[in-house]
């Protein structure tokens, strides 16, 4: 798609060019004309042709009348002149008619997209944070939304290939264009915390079983977050500091994780146990998940928030209970066709 704009804008670029070079060739040409048939110096003939195209008919003082040959190459600059001057224009307006046309299309076909949207994660904000989230959720191939107010950054967002709404993420209507209630989750990376608080009330009234997760700026805004609606927070200079412990005393379990996390040869997954699933009701050592779809449950975290890990081989899986599991890329896939 956007090779296609990119085509369509070069192709406007290269027709405003032609207007202009036809405009030049028709000044110059004219100069020359003047300098050959009615024997003026450059400049006097300069002046004549920017006055014969514009058709204004002025004469300097103590100008000289033309000759036989300056007269005819007037009348052929006025007609040469006029007919130019129609192109461009008519160039001119059409680019400019076009852009609109294609700007109101193109706008339209996103909004049809968006309205059919579900399941999926809004970016609140496509800052330095907003847009390296994008990408790496972007590799995923998770359906994602842009809201931003700075239209450079939603033409960054465009440009990225994502669907977005210019306007303030504050704003109720604004959400709604953006489909909060058939969205999956939201991420509040706004500019502040005071932003991303009104964001988080006025999502979590709207769609009351959106995930909402976002971005501390300060400590101290990490409760007005949570008793905001939101359901994590993250305070990235708390974040950046226990990576760097860990990094300096457990170099080899942050080693690890990162392995995992990226997918090189391992993926690490969380995976919600459906009311449907062939899993509810069995324990893990009926379940056999290392030898049926090659994956090892690490953590459980049951409904009522309680989180266990290395759970017994004997503890009963129910249902809304979330796994988290590690194995081989692929092996997700796996869990997710034979059981849900």
């Amino acid at each position: 798609m956007f090779e296609r704009l990119e085509s369509a804008g070069l192709t406007a670029i290269r027709r405003l060019i032609f207007a202009l070079v036809l405009v030049l060739a028709v000044i110059l040409v004219g100069t020359a004309g003047f300098v050959v048939l009615d024997k003026r110096g450059i400049l006097d003939a300069l002046y004549m042709t920017l006055v014969t195209i514009s058709t204004l008919g002025m004469k300097s003082a103590g100008q000289a009348d033309p000759t036989t040959g300056g007269r005819i190459w007037i009348m052929v600059l006025i007609v040469v002149g006029i007919v130019s001057a129609m192109i461009g224009v008519s160039i001119i307006v059409g680019v400019v008619v076009e852009g609109q046309v294609r700007g109101i299309l193109g706008r339209r076909k996103v909004n049809m997209k968006i309205a059919s949207l579900t399941d999926h994660i809004i970016i609140c904000g496509y800052g330095r944070m907003g847009r390296l989230l994008a990408e790496h959720l972007g590799r995923r191939e998770l359906p994602l939304l842009v809201i931003d107010q700075d239209s450079n950054n939603t033409a960054q967002a465009e440009q990225d290939g994502l669907l977005y709404v210019l306007g303030d993420a504050t704003e109720e209507e604004v959400l709604r264009d953006a489909g909060v209630e058939r969205a999956r989750s939201l991420v509040a990376v706004l500019g502040t915390d005071a932003a991303n608080v009104f964001t988080i009330l006025i999502a979590r009234d709207l769609n009351t079983r959106l995930y909402i997760t976002a971005r501390a700026e300060r400590l101290k805004s990490e409760n007005r977050l949570l008793r905001a609606g939101a359901n994590k927070v993250i305070c990235p200079s708390i974040v950046g500091a226990k990576r760097l412990a860990n990094i300096l005393t457990r170099p080899g379990v942050v080693d690890f994780i990162d392995f995992a996390s990226e997918g090189l040869d391992l993926e690490a997954e969380q995976y919600s146990i459906g009311r449907e699933s062939k899993l509810a009701g069995q324990t893990l050592r009926q379940a056999n998940l290392p030898r049926e779809v090659g994956v090892l449950v690490v953590a459980l975290e049951h409904q009522d928030g309680r989180t266990v890990f290395n759970p017994d081989p004997d503890t009963v899986l129910q249902a809304e209970d979330k796994m988290i599991v590690i194995g081989r890329i692929g092996s997700m896939a796996q869990l997710e066709q034979k059981y849900s």
